[in-house]
């Protein structure tokens, strides 16, 4: 039984700890965990998930995939 207060006040007191984090946040504004909206990502050509796919399944003037060269 003692083993689960335990527990539960390890617990308690991160959950406090992250709130205050939260709630004291210096600028109010969280980073941008979008691939598509965070600059660092884009310095490093890391783009989105679908962006990439609608780049590889464009067909060029010819009709042929961008990725692949088949039709």
């Amino acid at each position: 039984m003692t083993v689960f207060f335990l527990t539960l006040a390890v617990l308690a007191v991160g959950i406090a700890a992250m709130s205050l984090a939260v709630i004291l946040r210096k600028n109010n504004s969280f980073s941008k965990f979008s691939v598509g909206h965070n600059t660092h990502m884009r310095e490093r050509d890391i783009r989105c998930p679908k962006e990439e796919e609608k780049t590889l399944h464009k067909k060029d003037k010819h009709g042929y995939c961008s990725h692949c060269g088949k039709a």
